[in-house]
């Protein structure tokens, strides 16, 4: 860019979207906890001072990415249940779920991250303009999971939202374990193969979804 400091606020807004594309760009190489400010700054062509007039902290700038690559997510996952063959069809609901998750694959590697750094290193202002945003967000899923599912209603359905986000944030990282584990994994005395995320994820998100039906009809 011809200008070192953002005074417009058009000027402003590329900067802010600079800085995002750049952390976007490294964590498409690093792994999120190798990723700091100043490599950000690096990767932008910008002083870390000038990042702080748009973010507090690392934690912050990935929170504005985590919330972008949600609603994507979100939108294409309503698409895909929309154009379900029938209702109340568990397993084609847990597929379409899935093979949804997969093709977004920056959400599922910041998933893990969202509460343990995130949340907790992100100033009360962000977290409230996320969540707003977020629960927006939450609130179109449910709305199409409860019209092509009727069977479980909007409460039941928040109940398996959050455990399946639980899920994922710990059944991904198992999936992707770092070369050292899958090292120990190959040793003889070992011999394991890595969890498999598409067939443990689908198994995992069916038994919830029959499980709540079970309980609604006791």
């Amino acid at each position: 860019m011809s200008w070192a400091r953002a005074r417009s606020q058009s000027q402003k807004a590329a900067r802010r979207e600079e800085i995002l594309e750049a952390a976007q760009s490294l964590f498409s190489e690093l792994a999120y906890e190798e990723i700091s400010l100043n490599g950000i700054a690096r990767e932008a062509g910008i002083s870390k001072a000038n990042i702080y007039r748009y973010f507090s902290t690392r934690e912050e700038i990935f929170l504005v990415i985590y919330e972008a690559e949600q609603i994507v997510f979100v939108r294409a996952l309503i698409n895909r249940l929309q154009q379900m063959a029938s209702v109340d069809n568990v397993s084609e609901m847990t597929q379409v779920w899935v093979e949804t998750l997969l093709q977004h694959e920056t959400l599922l590697n910041l998933i893990p991250q969202l509460s343990i750094s995130m949340e907790r290193n992100s100033s009360v202002e962000q977290l409230i303009k996320f969540k707003k945003q977020g629960y927006t967000t939450y609130q179109e899923l449910l709305e199409s999971l409860v019209s092509v599912f009727p069977r479980l209603n909007q409460q039941q359905w928040i109940m398996v939202i959050q455990c399946t986000y639980s899920m994922i944030a710990g059944l991904w990282p198992l999936s992707n374990p770092s070369e050292n584990l899958l090292e120990a994994l190959r040793h003889p005395e070992v011999n394991q193969p890595p969890w498999e995320f598409e067939s443990t994820m689908t198994y995992g998100l069916s038994a919830l979804i029959h499980g709540a039906i079970a309980i609604n009809n006791e």
